[in-house]
């Protein structure tokens, strides 16, 4: 009977025993940190800001506006932060929340990843994202890569339907951009396309190796990740030395992190998306 379910589950998604095979186990590599992340996302609430004074409440701060009712009995006196539509500032369907997700899969990943894994890292990250936030109608999910050869690589978008065959070629996907491209870095021009053409809160997360000052990329080049219109954040999961870190620590603001486990990476996203919310 289990091999039965397996077949027809294979036929609807257009796999073989193999892809399946190699699907499940880069899945099973981030089993726990794809159920810490759904966690962590379960309950975010908008950002505080876009809350407005709910009027005609029986608890929360006394409406000045209606001392006069207070002193003469009436209950509903009071005001609170909330969502004028009673959802008390949880995400709705019409109000999505644009992430996007940029990859570093430039030559780099590839050579390198017999060193420590980065580009394993980077695959056990995409994977975990695309399985969080697939299903979750408050976000739209993009995934756009860069390499040597390009500065936008499109590989997720909202209308692509994600499951195990779309997401394992998605994956295989960037594994075969790190193998066949052009030396060079495009890393300061993905990111400075990702804000211009982001619209005011979008939440754009940079995951990248910190292989930055052979190409002469300096902190001042990142400074796009400062812009005030977006939540933007750069992740390094690879470096040569001591380069990620000292990287990460002179980026203003903490918009940088180093992170070499692939464990880590549920609360490390969970903090970038819950400040963008909050």
């Amino acid at each position: 009977m289990a091999a039965e379910a397996l077949d027809k589950k294979l036929k609807e998604l257009d796999m073989g025993k193999l892809d399946w095979k190699r699907y499940e186990y880069l899945r099973k590599q981030v089993d726990e940190p794809i159920t810490q992340l759904k966690s962590y996302l379960k309950d975010l609430k908008k950002r505080s800001e876009e809350r407005e004074w709910v009027k005609h409440q029986t608890t929360g701060e006394l409406d000045e506006n209606r001392i006069v009712d207070a002193l003469a009995g009436e209950r509903d006196v009071f005001k609170r932060r909330g969502n004028p539509n009673g959802n008390n500032g949880h995400l709705t369907k019409s109000d999505p929340i644009i992430v996007k997700l940029i990859v570093d899969i430039s030559a780099s990943m590839y050579r390198f990843n017999g060193f420590d894994q980065r580009l394993e890292r980077l695959l056990e990250a995409a994977l975990m994202m695309m399985e969080c936030f697939r299903d979750d109608k408050r976000f739209k999910f993009y995934i756009i890569g860069h390499n040597g050869s390009s500065a936008q690589i499109p590989l997720v978008n909202p209308e692509l339907d994600l499951n195990e065959a779309t997401q394992l070629r998605v994956l295989e996907c960037m594994v075969a951009n790190t193998q066949y491209t052009s030396a060079g870095d495009n890393t300061v021009d993905a990111v400075s396309i990702a804000v211009e053409e982001a619209s005011k809160g979008e939440l754009i997360i940079v995951i990248s190796d910190a292989n930055l000052d052979r190409y002469g990329i300096s902190v001042d080049d990142l400074a796009p990740l400062q812009s005030p219109n977006v939540h933007a954040h750069l992740i390094f999961i690879g470096s040569l030395g001591d380069e990620a870190a000292e990287l990460a620590n002179h980026i203003p603001n903490k918009r940088a992190q180093v992170c070499f486990e692939s464990s880590k990476l549920p609360l490390i996203i969970k903090k970038i998306v819950t400040n963008a919310l909050s």
